[in-house]
């Protein structure tokens, strides 16, 4: 614009205006505006057990802010009902409660009447969750001894999920009556959830397999707020929980617990061992000059070892656990004062062994397993994660660890910040380390054999038991001593690794398995014990044939003239092959050193890593090199070979009906390459 000055002139209103809040032309955009914000706090919720902690969090923080009041005769209480029949869940607390203004905004996002570093949560969003995450919720205040505010919200999930604008925006309705539960109550809240419409999770109450007030009990102790994490000399607090669950059959089971209680796995396992209390007993028996490779029986063969040690007992070298930290790290450990909780079993088998056997529950799903759980403010947040370990992972499955942060709330269900998780990642690998020290010597192997109490190098193992058997040699011979009766002495089907011994020693000595030899059973060493074949001449022993049917073919011997034997090797002994299987992924045994494993069954986890060849399928017989063996293993990765097994099931069904266990064989190998 030539020579034209242009000016611009702009006002503001005198009294300002406020640009959050919503006009009549604008009602449209706040709306969506309200829904966005709504979904963003339900996508922090993606877990099945997110409804019960935000139920039971307002419960336990409800009565813990009434507690604060010093009512000389108030006794805090919560009543968990689960109805399966009815599809809802509902939860009643003597706390504080809510007045009626509260109770009118306590859905809208941000709105929290919690304050107090104590408080499991005060951001606001747990009750917008469960009013839109959901299609019915039921709320009921009993702020003094007289009234009841109570009302209802439908279909918050089925509008939120309305990209068409066909569904009504819900309010919350009046209700008339409410439970007689909160009617007893001088004082309360009450929230009843009910499953119910689609888009939310989960669906069914049924999902959760658990049909009785002790399970129920057990998963939201491992899941919820009611498994409270208090370590390190930290009190629970007293209150009176009541669980009630009613089946599909409208069935009634109840359990009261006296506070909230983590599910410690060192608590419900059998025998296990405070791994402190050991380190106390060894320094105690230096002072007295005792000997402390002896470990005393409360330490031994034991299902696993724990212990909880703070942070400041860490930094300062007052625990077994040594984390490399860098100076950041430490400065964190300082302010957020972290408690761990360690516990360390000898088998996977036992996470089983609890959920299917004990509580009955989904199989497969283990309430209880390996991993590293992440907790703020006295609760488990999320789900374990897993433990980083660079070499024997297997011991991650094995080891589950809490570390426990006195940080913001709600900080772990939303997101720990990765400076956080950091930390407790090095504090639990650094746990791992510590524990793994005292795995052979405290816990009880797999097959339920006494603790190995020592390691020694394998070579050395060999050397010296060879020499042993130069200078004590045992050989018990002599025409007419030996009768065989045909039958084996040994009258039931094993049940335990001592009964698989015992059978397969017997086979060895009538003669059913030959040419083993036995220099070494030991149980003071990392495997079981050592062995050789040794076959002389004439062969016609180990020759298969109708009579000897798990023999060898003869042209294995063509040209031989002199005694065949093999180097000593290791022999492992196990009920179910499963158990080896898991000691080689946890780094206590070494597939390579191994040459030959008896069972009495394979189980199913070998397939992970290896292959295997049945010699008791008739195509295969030709393969088999010494006498007795049923299968072979190669690495799966490889192809190279790993090392024999006898299978003691299979060989008795092989040697009652050989063509059908052939069969079997086959059929049930050829299913495992498909």
């Amino acid at each position: 614009m030539s020579g034209a000055e242009v000016k611009i002139h702009a006002a503001l209103p005198v009294d300002g205006w406020d640009p959050l809040a919503p006009t009549d032309d604008d009602a449209d955009v706040f709306a969506a505006a309200q829904k966005r914000e709504i979904r963003n706090i339900l996508k922090s919720y993606t877990g099945y057990y997110d409804l019960f902690s935000e139920m039971i969090q307002n419960a336990l923080d409800a009565v813990e802010k009434r507690s604060a009041e010093s009512e000389p005769s108030y006794a805090p209480s919560i009543l968990i009902q689960i109805n399966i029949h009815d599809n809802f869940v509902c939860i009643t607390d003597n706390g504080c409660s809510m007045s009626l203004a509260q109770l009118k905004k306590f859905l809208k996002p941000s709105i929290s009447f919690k304050d107090g570093p104590e408080t499991r949560g005060n951001k606001g969003v747990g009750a917008t969750y469960l009013a839109f995450g959901f299609n019915h919720l039921e709320v009921a205040a009993k702020p003094d001894g007289s009234t009841v505010y109570a009302g209802i919200l439908k279909s918050g999930r089925t509008w939120l999920e309305d990209t068409k604008g066909i569904v009504t925006k819900p309010n919350v309705e009046s209700v008339d009556n409410w439970s007689d539960t909160l009617a007893k109550l001088d004082r309360g809240t009450s929230i009843r959830l009910k499953l119910v419409g689609d888009n939310i999770r989960p669906k069914s109450l049924q999902y959760f397999i658990a049909k009785n007030a002790e399970q129920w009990s057990c998963l939201l102790r491992a899941h919820t707020p009611l498994g409270g994490v208090y370590l390190c000399g930290d009190a629970p607090p007293k209150v009176n929980i009541e669980i009630e669950v009613t089946t599909d059959k409208e069935e009634v089971t109840k359990i009261q617990l006296t506070s909230p209680g983590y599910l410690y796995p060192h608590e419900v396992l059998g025998k296990t061992a405070d791994l402190r209390e050991f380190l106390k007993d060894q320094v105690a028996r230096v002072a007295k000059q005792q000997d402390v490779s002896k470990v005393p029986p409360k330490f031994s063969n034991v299902n696993g070892i724990w212990g909880e040690w703070s942070g400041a007992e860490i930094l300062a070298g007052n625990s077994p656990i040594k984390p490399v930290l860098d100076d950041s790290q430490k400065e964190l450990m300082a302010s957020l004062k972290p408690q761990i909780y360690a516990f360390m079993c000898y088998s996977t088998d036992l996470w089983d062994d609890y959920n299917d056997n004990t509580l009955k529950l989904r199989k497969g799903s283990r309430i209880l397993h390996g991993g590293l759980q992440q907790a703020t403010t006295h609760m488990p947040q999320g789900n374990p994660i897993t433990i980083p370990l660079t070499n024997n992972t297997g011991f991650q499955q094995i080891t589950h660890i809490i570390v426990h942060f006195h940080a913001e709330p709600d900080l772990g269900r939303k997101g720990f910040q990765p400076e956080h998780t950091a930390v407790a990642e090095r504090l639990s690998t650094a746990t791992v380390a510590a524990f793994r020290r005292y795995f052979d010597r405290l816990l009880r192997k797999n097959t339920g054999a006494p603790a190995l109490l020592q390691q020694m190098k394998l070579s050395q193992w060999i050397d010296e038991q060879r020499e042993h058997e130069k200078i004590f040699p045992l050989v018990i011979s002599g025409k007419g001593l030996f009768a065989p009766q045909f039958e084996l002495p040994i009258r039931s089907v094993p049940i335990v690794e001592q009964d698989v011994v015992a059978l397969f020693n017997q086979m060895l000595s009538s003669g059913i398995v030959r040419g083993i030899q036995l220099l070494s059973s030991s149980q003071f060493n990392q495997y079981d014990g050592l062995y050789r074949f040794r076959m002389e001449p004439p062969f016609d022993l180990f020759i298969r044939s109708a009579e000897n049917p798990l023999g060898v073919d003869s042209e294995m011997f063509a040209g031989e003239d002199t005694t065949m034997e093999s180097p000593v090797g290791v022999l492992e002994y196990k009920f179910n092959l499963d158990a080896l299987i898991e000691e080689i992924d946890n780094g206590t045994k070494n597939s390579d050193e191994i040459k030959l494993a008896i069972c009495w069954t394979l189980g199913t986890k070998w397939q992970a890593h290896f292959t295997v060849l049945s010699y008791l399928d008739h195509d295969n017989l030709h393969h088999r090199q010494f006498h007795g063996i049923t299968h072979h293993f190669s690495h799966a990765v490889s192809g190279l070979a790993a090392f024999s097994i006898i299978v003691l099931e299979d060989l008795v069904k092989y040697l009652t009906a050989p063509e059908q266990e052939s069969i079997r064989q086959k059929q049930l190998y050829a299913a495992e390459e498909e």
